[in-house]
């Protein structure tokens, strides 16, 4: 069997250089949000680190005899095995390449500013904007009489089925869900507090619906350069069966999201939660699981944040430059390297 020691935890593997560098809204901080839960999703994620940033930024000093550019980016250095691990390695290159393009006479005030409006940008252009691009994209892919499946919560996903009730166009949406987040709960209230018409199935009843959905939405954490996508542990069920069914699968993720890194399985590299959530799972008294304090050598408990997706069940990625096949990815990883965005 193979081995799952490779996964990481959010707190376990902060470098201790870090815990000394932290104040205010601190980067530890953020990391624990990760952790427990109350920052979730990529595109929070990323705000949440890069507004971390931005109150680092502002508190910093350039020591004696050093210089803001080189010493700023080896205190930003000090986070990336964390924040790399958690899916924003681009957003930290950019980061890092903008400190580095600072003129070495510029004011320190002045490349504190530049820097903090830098990140503002980053948010602005790489999330707000490009998922209204997704979503304006997206919506053409829906008609009326359309039956869309989504899985768990996705931020631009729930973007754009509001578009399209906007538009008036008429379809259902089946939420899917699982334990033990229970995410679709939430996009499902939302959903419904808007007026569209939804469904609410478990992850186990998917096989029993598919045959009535005609596309299946779902939001990224990242998209390697294979062409697999990250996500939330259990889209890869969800796809393999709309697969099995013939349905049309349309991953919505933003291009700052897009890796160079390839992933085979989601167990060589993934985030582990809490166990405890799978263990205290409500249940007669007779299904409960044993107590995890108590010493046992033949019980451990995974709790898996991600699953990986094979391209070979994804019929197009929605990005803000546009739709295109799995197989494309490496050519749009190229071509950002060459503008320079990530480098």
């Amino acid at each position: 069997m193979r081995s799952v020691y490779p996964l990481f935890h959010p707190v376990i593997y902060l470098p201790a250089s870090v815990l000394s560098f932290l104040s205010g809204v601190s980067v530890f901080q953020v990391g624990l949000q990760y952790l427990s839960g109350d920052i979730s999703g990529g595109n929070a994620r990323c705000i949440a680190m890069l507004q971390a940033f931005q109150e680092i930024i502002k508190d910093y000093s350039t020591p004696p005899e050093k210089t803001l550019s080189r010493d700023l980016t080896a205190k930003i250095s000090s986070y990336v095995s964390f924040f790399t691990e958690c899916n924003m390695g681009n957003a930290i290159r950019f980061l890092k390449n903008r400190i580095a393009k600072l003129p070495l006479t510029m004011p320190e005030s002045e490349a504190k500013t530049t820097l903090q409006s830098d990140i503002d940008q980053f948010i602005n252009e790489k999330i707000v904007v490009a998922d209204k691009v997704i979503v304006s994209h997206s919506v053409t892919k829906i008609k009326d009489g359309d039956i869309l499946l989504t899985y768990g919560t996705s931020s631009v996903v729930e973007m754009i089925l509001q578009h399209a009730y906007e538009l008036g166009k008429q379809y259902r949406v089946v939420v899917v869900d699982s334990r033990p987040k229970l995410e679709g709960q939430l996009l499902l209230r939302r959903l419904v507090a808007k007026g569209i018409t939804c469904t609410y199935i478990h992850i186990n009843a998917i096989s029993y619906i598919m045959h009535e959905v005609t596309r299946v939405f779902l939001g990224a954490s990242a998209v390697l350069s294979n062409g697999t996508v990250y996500s939330q542990v259990g889209t890869a069920c969800v796809t393999m069966v709309a697969h099995a069914f013939q349905v049309p699968v349309l991953v919505c993720c933003e291009a700052y999201k897009f890796h160079e890194r390839v992933h085979l399985d989601s167990i060589c590299s993934n985030e582990l939660g809490d166990p405890d959530a799978i263990a205290n799972i409500p249940c007669g008294k007779e299904l409960s699981f044993p107590d995890r304090g108590a010493k046992s050598e033949n019980l451990q408990f995974f709790n898996l944040i991600y699953d990986v997706m094979p391209s070979d069940y994804i019929s197009t990625i929605i990005t803000d430059y546009g739709m295109v096949p799995p197989t494309s990815v490496p050519v749009i990883v190229r071509e950002y390297r060459r503008e320079h965005i990530w480098i």
